[in-house]
């Protein structure tokens, strides 16, 4: 039978049997066509590193740790041959930068990714620079198997959704758990790109299209760029996609149990990969191939994508610049930072592509009634797109923040985020205004590793504290204020404290004695009578309270000097 090697083992036009494993020569045997398959890691290394010797415009490095025994591998395409960052800008060059198998079960971009490389270095263009991470997760792409996607149609096998430690990496941009957000936190800031394209398989509800679109919601970004990604930029893209005779969609969130009562548009926090760009003004795209289309498809969807971005961001490079530019600007001034984003009841119409659902249809296994789609039954109909955002709650960025030396996990994120620090020269006392946390809910199971906190509350208060020499002094007007805010806003979905970096705050390290402390709480009472007034007017209107001679002590040691007050600072 006549075989062409899948185009990750091959060189141009030659054919590379050498690479091919032996399991794969058995399945052509049997007739299974080699467009089911997916490299293993070190397939996708070698044939990246034929690439960068067969072309001066490519390298490939290895740019720091991950949680398994390898570097994180980038390989840049620049046909000025410099793979130089500050070049790269200083010849007005775009930056694009593509993640692949974050989760490496779902395989599609690493395959397109290989051969969008291949084509682009045919012909590199003058304008844009890519920096392709062929595979971010590597090990979960070493933990290779064939059964952990029970929903997906193919590859034949894949790595798995978890890595080393078992954390799925687009959750972890913020909290930094794995070796593997440092490394790229380190190479995100190092090439300051103005796209981000983090490529992915979807789960969900069935329907026509191979391909779906995640982008970055709009509300989050400053203005010009907000209006230019959704007026010229996402138009642009999807009508791209159907040139190429490849329609796409929104990303399909269901805002019932079918689309057609609706889909939502993804509150993509700064724990995701984009959400984490968008802190940094990088307009940040996620394709979500179908999972349920044949894998062939759901690579040259994805490739297809890949191609439509180059097209239509080299056309706009400059603006994509310029308005990059201008929002770094704007962020170094930015007086509030927003956060508890909802998605409102304002609605979009969407032409939806879908497949008849079946509602009625009972299962053989369970003899319950079970959700199926019909793909004998396609239908096109005007949907709501619940797309867009508001925010329900706005803190002031303060001039500056101090971060005490000992938190050195909050110190190694903010290197590795390029963040500007200075540290104090001697011990001093200083005015500050700190955060008490009034209030929080905690998950009751852990979530990525931690329990993370949620519905937080906080209030500020003027104090005089001691800092010390080595103490972090940290200027927000840089261009990572949006990040400083998001991290050190109690309050915010994905801060340093709702990720526990300060739990140790929360436990309180002093306490009192009954007997001891009720001749101290008469001498408060005396020396503070505003103290004594409220004490007094809740004995009176509380019952319980009066009766409880520890309470009362309680109420009185927590309003009084004697109460820690570093307790949930």
């Amino acid at each position: 039978m006549a075989f062409r090697a899948p185009s990750y083992l091959r060189k141009k036009n030659t054919l590379k049997i050498t690479l091919l494993p032996l399991l794969l020569f058995v399945q052509i045997a049997f007739g299974q066509p080699p467009s089911n398959e997916t490299p293993t890691y070190r397939e996708l290394i070698d044939a990246y590193e034929e690439l960068a010797a067969e072309y001066p415009e490519a390298e490939l490095t290895f740019e720091g740790a991950t949680d398994s025994r390898e570097e994180l591998p980038v390989f840049v395409i620049d046909s000025k041959k410099q793979f130089n960052p500050k070049n790269s800008r200083d010849n007005n060059q775009l930056v694009t930068l593509i993640i692949n198998g974050i989760h490496p079960g779902e395989a599609c971009g690493i395959n397109a990714s290989l051969e969008f490389a291949r084509e682009i270095l045919e012909a590199p263009s003058n304008e844009v620079v890519y920096v392709i991470v062929p595979i971010y997760n590597i090990g979960g792409a070493l933990n290779r198997n064939s059964t952990t996607r029970a929903n997906q149609n193919g590859p034949r096998a894949y790595g798995f959704r978890g890595n080393g430690k078992n954390l799925d990496l687009n959750r972890d941009f913020i909290k930094c758990d794995s070796e593997n957000a440092l490394s790229f936190a380190r190479l995100f800031h190092k090439w300051q790109p103005q796209i981000f394209v983090d490529t992915h398989t979807s789960n969900g509800a069935d329907y026509q299209p191979a391909i779906t679109l995640l982008t970055t919601f709009p509300e989050k970004l400053e203005t010009m760029q907000s209006r230019f990604l959704t007026m010229e930029l996402e138009p642009a893209l999807y009508e791209g996609m159907l040139a190429a005779n490849e329609e796409m969609i929104p990303y399909v969130s269901l805002k019932g149990t079918t689309p057609k009562e609706g889909i939502k548009a993804f509150t993509d926090l700064p724990r995701y990969s984009t959400g984490y760009a968008s802190l940094f003004n990088t307009i940040g795209f996620m394709t979500e191939a179908h999972m349920l289309k044949p894998f062939d498809e759901r690579v040259k969807a994805t490739l297809n994508f890949l191609h439509v971005l180059n097209k239509v961001t080299t056309e706009k490079k400059d603006v994509i610049i310029q308005l990059k530019t201008l929002a770094d600007k704007q962020t170094t001034e930015k007086a509030a930072f927003e956060y508890d984003w909802k998605i409102t009841e304002e609605t979009a119409v969407l032409s939806f592509p879908g497949f008849e659902a079946d509602t009625a249809r009972v299962s053989e296994v369970t003899r319950q009634k079970s959700l199926s789609y019909n793909r004998n039954q396609p239908y096109r109909e005007d949907i709501a797109h619940f797309k867009f955002h508001e925010a329900g709650g706005s803190e002031k960025i303060p001039a500056y923040y101090i971060v005490p030396q000992q938190w050195q996990k909050v110190i190694a994120c903010l290197y590795a985020n390029q963040i500007e620090m200075t540290q104090l020269e001697g011990d001093t006392l200083i005015d500050v205004q700190s955060t008490i946390i009034s209030d929080f809910k905690t998950v009751d199971y852990p979530y990525e590793g931690h329990y993370l906190h949620y519905n937080t509350k906080a209030r500020t208060v003027k104090e005089k504290i001691p800092f010390y020499a080595g103490d972090y002094l940290i200027r927000t007007a840089q261009p990572g204020k949006k990040y400083l805010a998001a991290v050190f806003t109690a309050e915010a979905e994905d801060s340093f404290f709702n990720w526990n970096f300060f739990d140790s705050q929360l436990g309180q390290k002093e306490y009192f004695s009954t007997y001891v402390f009720d001749e101290t709480a008469d001498e408060v009472l005396k020396k503070n009578p505003s103290l004594r007034k409220a004490f007094e007017a809740k004995r009176e209107s509380d019952a319980d309270f009066a009766a409880n001679h520890r309470e009362q002590l309680k109420y009185i040691y927590k309003n009084s000097e004697y109460k820690e007050k570093s307790h949930m600072r």
